[in-house]
């Protein structure tokens, strides 16, 4: 039963019988209503080739400042629940509605309750149980990738290096991977902070090694209001266009019916710890203080959709001349 649960339900821990070459983390993104505060916070599980040095983790970076503080925890203090999404690492708690945080190093102090409401989760069906649709049922992927929460407001507080900054009224997000390593390279991309409410995007574009080969997949959403449009690999959907420059990147995407125009750039970013063979030991480069802007038109050139998305979580990692469409 918790193999069905599990693929239906990619927002839970998937790992429950994974013993070495393993990863699996989530990814919260906090910003509060004044937006001078902006955090990224990630539990997860390390289970490398040598036991002994498997261990679970919180890793906390400043969108704004850039400074990242990574907690490591014994393995054992990891649980999960077997039926949904519940973790709890030590004497923190995460779930799709609420994360609980008291962390302390020689750096930095973190404690405090969030409450999230307003959820807008991410559409499942039997076909497409997350945001990899059918790739989810894939066995031996490199990577797999959900979408927990495309938004939710923020109630509560943390205490910071004994400063309290409110998160009353916030905005977050919530997603996730898993598997032994992230992709040798890729596009991440994701915003849901417009000027109109209740719009969200996300685009991500990776160099994918499965049985001894390898494609490149592509994954996207554009959220708005109650309109869900998806453009993935296996939806059909086309690269027309994928350009990187110096601070940013531009992406078209298409489908029969429609066409995503991106473009973002580059802001101050922070070195975070990524996984290789289930090791945390790749530096990456993130900033979730990025900006991008959407247009969604339909094949007859008319916008359907058209704004600058603020706070947009950027990643551009690897060679990626390896993604590009081929002339």
């Amino acid at each position: 039963m918790y193999i069905l649960t599990k693929l239906w339900n990619p927002e839970m821990f998937q790992g429950r019988y994974k013993k070495k070459n393993y990863f699996e983390g989530w990814y919260f993104k906090l910003i509060n209503d004044k937006r001078d505060t902006v955090l990224g916070v990630i539990p997860g599980i390390s289970l490398e080739a040598d036991s002994k040095n498997s261990h679970s983790f919180i890793q906390v970076f400043d969108g704004i400042e850039g400074e990242v503080d990574y907690f490591s925890f014994p393995i054992d203090d990891f649980h999960s629940s077997n039926k949904n999404f519940v973790v709890q690492i030590g004497d923190n708690y995460f779930n799709s509605s609420k994360i609980k945080l008291d962390l302390e190093n020689n750096n930095t102090k973190i404690q405090g309750t969030l409450s999230f409401y307003n959820i807008v989760p991410f559409p499942k069906s039997i076909i497409y149980p997350g945001i990899m649709g059918p790739f989810s049922y894939l066995p031996f992927m490199e990577c797999y990738h959900g979408i927990v929460n495309i938004h939710h407001n923020i109630k509560g507080a943390l205490t910071i290096n004994h400063e309290n900054i409110s998160f009353d009224k916030g905005y977050g997000y919530i997603e996730k991977d898993w598997g032994v390593s992230f992709p040798e390279a890729y596009i991440w991309l994701q915003s849901n902070h417009f000027a109109q409410e209740n719009i969200s995007v996300m685009f991500s574009i990776a160099k994918i090694p499965w049985l001894r080969k390898h494609f490149i997949g592509h994954i996207s959403f554009l959220k708005i209001g109650d309109n869900f449009f998806r453009f993935a690999t296996y939806t059909g959907a086309k690269i027309k266009r994928l350009k990187k420059y110096a601070n940013g990147i531009e992406a078209i995407i298409e489908d029969r019916h429609h066409r995503l125009e991106i473009s973002a750039t580059f802001s101050k970013s922070s070195i975070l710890i990524a996984p290789q063979k289930g090791v945390m030991n790749r530096e990456i480069l993130e900033s979730i203080t990025s900006q991008v802007h959407v247009k969604l038109s339909d094949k007859s050139n008319n916008i359907i959709f058209q704004g600058e998305g603020k706070n947009t979580g950027l990643e551009m990692v690897g060679d990626l001349s390896v993604l590009l469409p081929k002339s």
